[in-house]
């Protein structure tokens, strides 16, 4: 039986954000894989998100949260 490996992480869409056409891809960076799921891409950095046929896309960056202040 040949054994087929899946690259696709079980990311959430609305922890992404898509890159803008002149953003520079880098490692860590996802890539849409054709089948609604996401492959992290760990190939060369440094090229345009618009020179890659499928959409490439970013983790969020949330600020930290806010500590209350005791009044």
């Amino acid at each position: 039986m040949k054994e087929t490996r899946t690259t696709a992480l079980p990311v959430v869409l609305e922890h992404l954000r898509p890159l803008k056409w002149n953003e520079q891809v880098q490692r860590g960076d996802f890539v849409a894989d054709g089948r609604q799921g996401f492959e992290l891409w760990e190939g060369p950095s440094g090229f345009r998100a618009d020179s890659f046929v499928r959409q490439t896309y970013r983790l969020l960056v949330r600020p930290p949260a806010e500590t209350k202040e005791a009044s």
